[in-house]
């Protein structure tokens, strides 16, 4: 039978990085709930492709390393000339500013089970599009979203 082992964080991003640096993507499964009802915790993944501050825009997914050295991975919400703001998508919370140094990586694609979703994809975009102009509404969207996961 096929084990996962979960790994903290601090150990396992210097790996990540180490091998964003050669150039490699890497995948790795989504944990918590702040991307919420994007990706899902333990049941999709994300891409990491080595990214930089030039090519992120609103809507794109980073991961960062705050200040107090955690990761997080979240979506652009706003891009100014010299830093960023970012929110989860189950979240209110505007993070930022943040700054061209803290950004690892960016997210090309996500996994649904064996299936790779660009982050391109039209359909996407759209989505998280509108999902980034009801933010001041999510959560009241994601308390109902809740209620009905519980009913189905």
């Amino acid at each position: 039978m096929h084990q996962v082992k979960k790994v903290k964080a601090d150990g396992l991003f210097p790996v990540v990085l180490d091998l964003l640096s050669q150039g490699q993507d890497v995948r790795l499964p989504v944990s918590g709930s702040s991307m919420v009802p994007f990706l899902r915790d333990a049941i999709d993944s994300v891409e990491f492709s080595q990214g930089s501050f030039d090519q992120i825009k609103r809507g794109d997914i980073v991961l960062i390393r705050r200040m107090n050295s955690y990761y997080v991975m979240h979506r652009v919400l706003k891009k100014k000339k010299d830093h960023f703001f970012m929110v989860g998508d189950a979240q209110q919370w505007i993070e930022g500013p943040l700054y061209p140094e803290q950004i690892i990586a960016v997210v090309p694609a996500i996994w649904r089970k064996d299936k790779r979703i660009p982050c391109s994809d039209l359909r996407l975009k759209t989505l998280v599009h509108i999902w980034l102009i009801l933010r001041p509404c999510r959560y009241f969207i994601m308390k109902v979203y809740r209620k009905i996961r519980k009913l189905i």
